[in-house]
């Protein structure tokens, strides 16, 4: 520094010049909406269902999100009452998005959607014990169809079901919602071809510190994606003890039950970058590869913590 600017430099120091500006701060999140008097309550819900009386699905969509901006409990129990049982998906998932401002009811509403995702989930797990796996499955080649009309219309049906599913996650994971089933409820989602659904449960095992689920759940997820753009389906095996083919019919079945949704046979970056967190969360340490945590998983001490010990 030469002379001139060194004595500038002094000299604003010695007046006692402002020091330079502080960074910004991170930008504050938006505040939740206060709650309602049950006068803009009812005046809300009046205005709901005018609005609602329509065929049109955007204009429901679109009041279902205006009504939700009401924190009240009477509009978090409309709310719910439509999450739950509207014939509508798209209008379901919007609503339990909708949902999340409520928080001042979710000590009532919470304990109601872990029992309808415990619903879904037995659904889920009742559909693939009867060989349905959320697609058509082609005739002639035992595949998922993913060509056909009635194909596609399954496919997307399926698609619109995981986002309604990751919604309701979502929303008992900002709620801090868990009850005794909730591991066993979300573990079969793990399942799902949608990855924000697969990654929201694994934030919530990380958030947990849940070690249960880290044999044979989250070992077997790592290994079908052990990076973030590739993906193994691997082979299963059956051995039933009957004669003909009935071991390879039920490995078919075991097989479609585990890689019969198209929507999983894809390298799933976000799904990995989830399970890694989720793992360094439970376990406090990374894993680069399935490798790493099989050796891990055989550890005297882990095996007792995998059994909830």
């Amino acid at each position: 520094m030469s002379r001139p600017a060194l004595s500038v430099a002094l000299a604003a120091i010695l007046v006692g010049a402002a020091p330079p500006p502080a960074l910004p701060d991170e930008p504050a999140k938006p505040a939740e909406p206060k709650p309602a008097t049950d006068d803009q309550a009812k005046e809300a819900l009046e205005t709901f269902a005018r609005e609602f009386a329509t065929e049109d699905l955007d204009y429901r969509r679109d009041a279902v999100k205006r009504l939700a901006r009401t924190v009240h409990a009477t509009v978090a129990d409309r709310l719910l009452d439509l999450a739950l049982r509207h014939a509508d998906t798209l209008v379901r998932t919007d609503t339990f998005r909708g949902l999340l401002v409520q928080r001042p009811s979710s000590k009532t509403l919470g304990p109601k959607v872990a029992r309808w995702l415990g619903e879904a989930s037995e659904e889920n797990r009742k559909a693939k014990a009867r060989g349905d796996y959320g697609v058509r499955i082609d005739p002639k080649t035992g595949e998922a169809d993913t060509e056909s009309a009635e194909g596609k219309e399954v496919l997307r049906r399926k698609k619109e079901r995981g986002r309604m599913l990751a919604e309701a996650v979502g929303l008992l994971r900002d709620w801090e919602y868990r009850d005794r089933g909730s591991v066993e409820v979300l573990t079969e989602f793990l399942s799902d071809g949608n990855d924000d659904l697969v990654a929201l449960v694994l934030e919530c095992f990380g958030r947990w510190r849940e070690w249960t689920v880290l044999k044979p759940h989250l070992i077997e997820l790592f290994e079908i994606y052990p990076k973030e753009d590739s993906f193994e389906t691997g082979s299963v095996s059956v051995d039933t003890g009957a004669s003909g083919n009935t071991d390879q019919q039920a490995a078919k079945r075991k097989w479609m039950a585990k890689f019969g949704d198209p929507d999983k046979r894809r390298p799933r970056p976000k799904v990995v970058q989830a399970l890694k967190k989720a793992l360094k969360d439970i376990t406090g340490q990374e894993f680069k590869d399935p490798r790493e945590l099989r050796e891990f998983l055989k550890k005297p001490e882990v095996k007792r913590k995998l059994k909830g010990g």
